[in-house]
């Protein structure tokens, strides 16, 4: 379901970006007045400023004109799959390739994701500026600002975090509302601090009762649940083992409350119909709209599923041809046990009598439809978010406009990360760690015939197989010490070697960034190594 009514008013907007087509955003919003500037915030204009928030996460696939989906950005720096696309070079002037061999720069990073996420936390003071000035002594109003709150600490804390994890330092102010609009540039630890302040705030502001807020109305928004999550993300990829016990209680909190289960069938959770079920804690609520080539900031869907399917597809009931993105590497199609539900849930087999194995040839999957091979082409390509027949609106740019709704939290991650947190502080609350990780495995293969003790190891392993093509593995790789894995002797199509060392963990940062803030007070840094 893609309804969620917002009203949308102006929010404050980072330099050279508009908000444009606010009448057909991915949010469906209704029309309203604008608020006066300065006046004290209400729950309308409050709203009004969250709904811009959340029009942010509808960029993530072509953020400032930048082809970043965070998901495949991930996953071109694991060990599941390669950059491919049209040769070496394709995608962005050779970023991706600079992302994927962990070699960027200044000059060849991450700007989209940069960009996007610096202007979510610009729209979300906005409203958090309202929520301040806002004075009702009317309990309703009272209960819906506060709310109001919890939705916008969680939606800071959540653009924080994605800027974080890709770059480390980066600047932030709380109620940053006057000229000159520029802060600070704090620390990587400084930034978790701040991330952790805002989660905490959120979580202190929801009730109970918001721990699910999937009802038909406000699909995709926050919720109490989303909140934990994301403590939990931020937690463990710190390893703050300070705050692994309230942080397992929070995760234990979504399990006993009975509002989620796992999804038997795996595979329906990828489909329309699938989107915000009970397995659905938090998603990018995709709603075709008039995105296009060169206005990257107006409203729209995700250009995800183009990216990663197999280019000039033809014959295929059900999908459709994309860019030949991603290609999945055949190892980590061969990871899966037989009889596991998720391998063609996420992974496509599409190997077959090619006529040849050289970009350009066709290959004939075994069903008898074709594509075309293009850059490290392996047969294998991503399913979950695979370009679906009738996800588009013809309206806009068919490429850009797709509707797979991005799904940020699930179910099954509460469930391994509250496991993997019991390895060091025990169950919580009456919940079995060792239950949670064997529900995970019970639904992989719809019997108890797979369960398997608590380990370490067998939650690295849990986690690698549930989440492929969902942009998990290569964060998990970093924060577990198992970086290793990332090396490849001989990368497919480049006869050159992938290593990866410690100074990788964050990517450049925008030279055009740093170059704009030279001589003030609030110059940045770039990251160690570049």
């Amino acid at each position: 379901m893609k309804n969620f009514k917002l009203y949308i008013a102006v929010a404050a907007l980072s330099s050279g970006m508009a908000l444009t087509s606010c009448g057909d955003s991915f949010l469906e919003p209704e029309p309203t007045t604008q608020g006066a500037a300065g006046a004290a915030g209400d729950p309308l204009n409050i709203n009004s400023g969250l709904a811009a928030s959340y029009q942010i996460l509808g960029f993530d696939s072509y953020a400032n004109g930048s082809y970043e989906s965070s998901v495949y950005i991930a996953d071109i720096q694991s060990d599941d799959i390669w950059k491919g696309g049209g040769d070496a070079n394709d995608g962005m002037n050779g970023m991706n390739l600079a992302v994927s061999m962990f070699n960027t720069s200044g000059n060849l990073t991450l700007n989209g994701t940069w960009n996007i996420y610096t202007s979510g936390i610009t729209r979300v003071n906005s409203a958090l500026g309202l929520v301040e000035t806002a004075t009702t002594d009317n309990p309703a109003e009272v209960a819906l600002i506060k709310k109001y709150k919890a939705e916008a600490l969680f939606l800071r804390a959540y653009y924080l975090y994605m800027l974080w994890r890709s770059f480390g330092a980066v600047p932030f102010q709380e109620n940053l509302f006057e000229p000159p609009y520029v802060c600070r540039q704090l620390t990587p630890d400084e930034v978790y601090a701040q991330i952790i302040k805002d989660v905490d705030g959120s979580i202190e502001n929801f009730t109970d009762a918001e721990m699910n807020t999937n009802d038909g109305t406000n699909n995709g928004r926050a919720s109490l649940a989303a909140a934990y999550m994301l403590k939990a993300r931020a937690v463990m990829y710190q390893k703050d083992q300070n705050r692994y016990q309230e942080t397992a209680k929070g995760l234990a909190a979504i399990i006993k409350s009975g509002k989620y289960s796992l999804v038997d069938d795996y595979t329906s959770m990828w489909l329309q119909e699938g989107e915000f079920g009970p397995e659905s804690i938090f998603e990018a609520n995709m709603i075709p709209g008039s995105k296009d080539w060169g206005t990257a900031w107006n409203s729209g869907g995700t250009n995800l599923p183009s990216y990663i399917s197999p280019n000039g597809l033809g014959g295929d009931s059900g999908f459709e041809g994309g860019w030949g993105f991603g290609p999945v590497r055949p190892e980590a199609y061969a990871m899966f046990d037989e009889g596991d539900q998720r391998r063609d849930a996420s992974i496509r087999d599409l190997r077959g009598d090619a006529t040849g194995g050289n970009v350009g040839d066709t290959n004939k999957t075994p069903w008898g439809s074709s594509y075309t091979i293009r850059f490290q082409d392996t047969g294998f390509f991503l399913a979950k978010y695979a370009a679906r027949t009738g996800y588009h609106k013809p309206t806009g740019t068919g490429d850009l406009n797709w509707s797979n709704n991005l799904r940020i939290f699930r179910y099954a991650e509460t469930l391994l990360a509250y496991a993997e947190l019991t390895l060091t502080t025990g169950d919580i609350d009456g919940v079995s760690g060792a239950d949670c990780l064997n529900q995970v495995r019970d639904r992989a293969f719809g019997d108890q015939n797979h369960r398997v003790p608590l380990t370490l190891e067998n939650i690295q392993r849990e986690n690698h197989l549930e989440f492929v093509g969902e942009g998990h593995r290569y964060y998990d790789v970093v924060r577990w010490g198992i970086t290793n894995v990332l090396h490849v002797d001989n990368v497919p199509g480049l006869n050159t070697s992938r290593d990866w060392k410690e100074t990788n963990k964050y990517v450049a940062i925008p030279q055009a960034e740093i170059d704009a803030t030279k001589g003030t007070e609030f110059e940045l840094q770039q990251n160690p190594g570049y």
